[in-house]
């Protein structure tokens, strides 16, 4: 089985360092998705694992594989989405969400755009648009949530909207009742109108345009892979994304040191508020 590269034997494995920046190259060109600006160790351990598993032996067989054969690019590229997710995933930020930073921005307009970055396979912005049916808010003819990420079999699976019991164990059986549909095989489906509420789009946080004037922009546990110099660019452009008195909410793990550098002010743990 290929072993860890370990960033600190550089010089001693200097064939692994060039097959890595040779992949790091092929990857960029065929997909578009930059590993330059994830950070070094952790990404060659993902895709050493990668590579073993699909029976190689170094990662330049693996750069050259992915440009001849499609699916595999796409595997790869799927693989390298972080996909772990389920409905209210840290309830308390979604009691905050529900609490304050909705009804502020619901004073200010009627018409909510609520952007889901890195949504995985949907249960985050289905858990907002649940937020927003239980406050009686408008429904899903007025506010408009997007839900994106680079992984295309995941958002496959969000617009399909079904899910084993283990990701709905923050769900509460009054919720489950109101906004679920039990299927024969035991998985729930989340109900039309709640789905009404969201569109889903392949987004590359690296590359692609920002949606603009965002009301709330979730990004949690999205980017923890990232360098530092890439999370800059990636907060500065979530800033830019928001509407003034716009909100920000990030992962556990990704506080925004100095966040008055992008424009925003911190209003509570993980959550800032564009300023304006």
């Amino acid at each position: 089985m290929l072993q860890p590269f370990d960033v600190d034997e550089q010089g001693k494995d200097e064939q692994s360092r060039v097959d890595y920046l040779y992949l790091q190259r092929t990857l960029k060109d065929v997909s578009g998705l930059d590993l330059g600006f994830y950070k070094e160790r952790q990404m060659l351990r993902r895709l050493r694992g990668f590579a073993s598993r699909q029976g190689m032996t170094s990662l330049r067989t693996l750069a050259d594989e992915i440009r001849r054969d499609r699916e595999l690019r796409q595997q790869l590229t799927d693989y390298l989405a972080i996909n772990v997710t389920e409905f209210f995933r840290n309830p308390e930020r979604y009691d905050e969400l529900a609490r304050t930073v909705l009804p502020a921005v619901l004073q200010r307009t009627d018409a909510l755009r609520i952007w889901s970055a890195g949504c995985s396979t949907g249960a985050e912005p289905y858990s907002l648009a649940i937020l927003l049916e239980e406050m009686g808010a408008g429904g899903p003819e007025k506010h408009r949530i997007l839900g994106t990420d680079i992984d295309r079999e995941a958002l496959a699976e969000a617009r399909r909207a079904i899910y084993t019991e283990e990701r709905l164990k923050e769900v509460s059986r009054e919720r489950l009742q109101r906004f679920f549909t039990r299927l024969p095989d035991g998985r729930w489906q989340v109900n039309e109108r709640i789905r009404r509420y969201v569109s889903f789009s392949q987004h590359n946080l690296l590359e692609d345009r920002y949606p603009a004037d965002q009301h709330l922009i979730l990004c949690r546990n999205v980017i923890i892979y990232f360098t530092d110099e890439a999370k800059r660019e990636i907060f500065a452009r979530m800033a830019g994304s928001l509407v003034p008195g716009g909100y920000l909410l990030v992962g556990s793990t990704e506080t925004i040191f100095y966040p008055g550098q992008y424009g925003l002010k911190s209003v509570a743990p993980f959550l800032y508020v564009r300023e304006g």
